[in-house]
């Protein structure tokens, strides 16, 4: 028996939303095209998304475009094409009407300063200080970026706090109450809630490099056999109604 559609009314929109965009280059491959335009028909599902998310009113959306590995370890082919792609989509970004006009906040975490080039950074810093005074929504990119090292960085400020206080005076070995509350602070996503719903695409049911690993600890999983590309309104619309389904229990 095909399941009832949900109502607007009968919908529980997640607060954060946070999406894992597997299948572009399969998607790709599977029409004999190269793997970079996978990612270009990505972006346009992507933006599919973002409009979706929109008009349900989800507060939080974070997209993970590229791991430290994407930038590091593919041809350089791809990579050239997907940074291509990032400072074209970014330029758009920054002028949207819809990101304007909604007032959503353009975040990027991850290590991208270190590893995009300087041209790609520009650009990224325009969409940020164009929508740096909004605050109704947050659209989160995490470039170049993997749980893991977001993990370590967070130890090492951590470390280096508790080395500044014995550096002030305090004695040394003195020490420093390592709390959820600290942790956090330290994270890239220091600024951003809880994930409540995480959707992966492209048909494998498998968590990648850690991502968001602390913000992830209560989300619910959805699993799609969809290639990203082939994700779209429809698709996200459904997941929401997925989500809505279901009881949170947060371990009672």
């Amino acid at each position: 028996m095909a399941t009832k559609n949900l109502s607007e009314t009968e919908l529980k929109i997640p607060n954060h939303v946070a999406i894992i965009p597997d299948g572009n280059r399969r998607w790709a491959k599977e029409r004999g095209l190269p793997g970079w335009i996978g990612h270009r028909y990505g972006a346009r599902a992507f933006l599919a998304n973002v409009r979706e998310a929109l008009k349900l009113r989800v507060p939080n959306v974070s997209f993970w475009a590229s791991s430290k590995d994407n930038i590091t370890k593919r041809e350089a082919t791809e990579v050239r094409h997907l940074l291509a792609i990032y400072k074209r989509e970014f330029a758009r970004l920054a002028k949207s009407h819809e990101i304007h006009d909604n007032k959503v906040r353009v975040n990027i975490l991850g290590e991208w300063r270190r590893l995009f080039p300087d041209e790609v950074c520009r650009v990224f810093d325009k969409a940020i200080a164009a929508t740096k005074e909004y605050a109704r929504h947050n659209l989160n990119f995490f470039m170049a970026y993997d749980g893991q090292t977001e993990m370590l960085r967070a130890v090492e400020s951590i470390v280096a706090q508790a080395s500044g206080v014995a550096g002030r005076g305090a004695k040394t070995g003195t020490a420093v109450a390592v709390t959820p509350a600290l942790l956090k602070t330290n994270l890239y996503t220091r600024e951003l809630p809880p994930v409540d719903l995480v959707i992966r695409t492209g048909g494998e049911s498998h968590w990648s490099a850690g991502f968001m690993m602390w913000d992830c600890a209560n989300a619910q999983l959805y699993f799609t056999d969809k290639l990203y590309p082939d994700f779209g309104a429809k698709e996200f619309h459904a997941a929401i109604e997925d989500y809505s389904r279901r009881e949170r229990r947060f371990g009672a």
